[in-house]
């Protein structure tokens, strides 16, 4: 028979053991936590490393006492450079190229362009199917009424009725061309870093020797191509010639002064402060690709001329042209030859040009001949007679 107890016995609570390691475990996060943040003043970096040196622990030599009696660690100095790598072209991507279609033009010096010799050089066209109009010579005064930043600025076009109509002017070139069931493919040819008359209005943007003057040659006087405006200028300009009703532009002069003498590049002063070494290449193909990626937008095509044979196969390093990278980012390349090397200037991009076709991407500028080639610009000159 079972005892009778007296009195109830009480439950016993059970205790979770398994919390103690976890409070333990927070405790040493928290400590931890704590001391790295409190310890930080004692860390020291130097070339070596990263060392922690307690109080009392400090070099003699490494620690001054100021006027209040406080003790003050002093650092060794330490000589730091940043260092810009130059930029690396061959990483470009070629995407231009594919809309060049044949395009065979007679060209048409800024002097001459008026309404009644585009329609006397419209009728010529029998071989040919385009006009390509010089609107910013070398002399630097547009030939349309440009409202350009820089052109509104310092007055760098002449009015008259031409230069407020040429929006018409070529529309009466289309509607003309239609009515004798031709098509005119009109193109645009500017001249970039040589202009001798911005230079004459202002000396912002110009390229000057170590002595400060203008740089000219007998091309004409250079603007400065790491310049920011005259980038922007080109890019307004160019924007404006589409706007006109023109299927192409063509970019001329973006090249660098050969400089006489033996001190190459140390004779330029820039308008510009630059974080890598100025050169022709870093100059002229800056240069280009900016203004290639500020008008990807524009649906007319966009190209530029090469003025070395060197610059058809690789950069060349006094002009700071490059064809190859050219061709990755401009529609066609125009180069000045003669029916006797052209054939060879072909063999020379015959492995750079990728998309497209070659002969409508390497336009030859030729003198009072006609090519046997798909694409070309015509350029007549008269005989000179004593």
């Amino acid at each position: 028979m079972a005892k009778k107890r007296e009195f109830y016995k009480g439950r016993r609570k059970r205790r979770n053991y398994a919390l103690i390691p976890f409070a333990i475990f927070l405790a040493l996060i928290a400590l931890v936590v704590v001391l790295f943040y409190s310890m930080q003043k004692y860390a020291v970096i130097s070339k070596e490393g990263v060392t922690m040196v307690m109080p009392g622990d400090e070099p003699a030599e490494n620690t001054v006492v100021d006027s209040s009696g406080n003790e003050i660690r002093v650092f060794d100095k330490v000589d730091t450079e940043l260092v810009f790598d130059p930029p690396d072209y061959s990483r470009v991507e070629a995407v231009a190229g594919r809309d060049a279609k044949p395009m065979r033009a007679i060209y048409i010096p800024a002097e001459e362009v008026n309404t009644d010799h585009l329609m006397e050089m419209a009728a010529r066209l029998s071989s040919g199917n385009a006009l390509l109009l010089e609107m910013k010579p070398r002399a630097g005064a547009l030939v349309w009424n440009s409202q350009a930043v820089l052109a509104q600025r310092y007055g760098l076009y002449y009015q008259s009725a031409l230069e407020t109509d040429m929006a018409k002017i070529l529309q009466d070139l289309r509607d003309y061309a239609k009515e004798h069931d031709k098509t005119i493919y009109l193109v645009a040819q500017i001249s970039c870093c040589v202009d001798d008359l911005l230079p004459v209005r202002t000396t912002n943007y110009t390229l000057r020797t170590e002595a400060g003057f203008d740089y000219r040659d007998d091309n004409g006087t250079y603007l400065d191509p790491y310049s920011v405006d005259v980038r922007t200028y080109i890019v307004e300009l160019c924007r404006e010639l589409y706007a006109l009703g023109f299927d192409e532009v063509v970019l001329a002069d973006v090249m660098f002064p050969v400089p006489t003498g033996n001190d190459g590049n140390s004779r330029f002063l820039y308008s510009a402060e630059m974080s890598t070494t100025p050169s022709p290449e870093n100059a002229v193909c800056g240069f280009a690709l900016y203004v290639a990626s500020q008008l990807e937008d524009e649906n007319g095509l966009l190209s530029i001329y090469l003025d070395s044979a060197r610059a058809l196969v690789k950069l060349d390093e006094s002009t700071g042209q490059n064809g190859v990278l050219f061709s990755k980012v401009y529609d066609r390349l125009y180069y000045r030859t003669d029916k006797w090397t052209y054939t060879y200037n072909l063999q020379d991009m015959e492995g750079t040009i990728t998309i497209g076709t070659l002969t409508d991407r390497l336009v030859p500028v030729v003198i009072n001949y006609l090519p046997d080639n798909s694409s070309w610009v015509y350029i007549e000159k008269l005989a000179e007679t004593d």
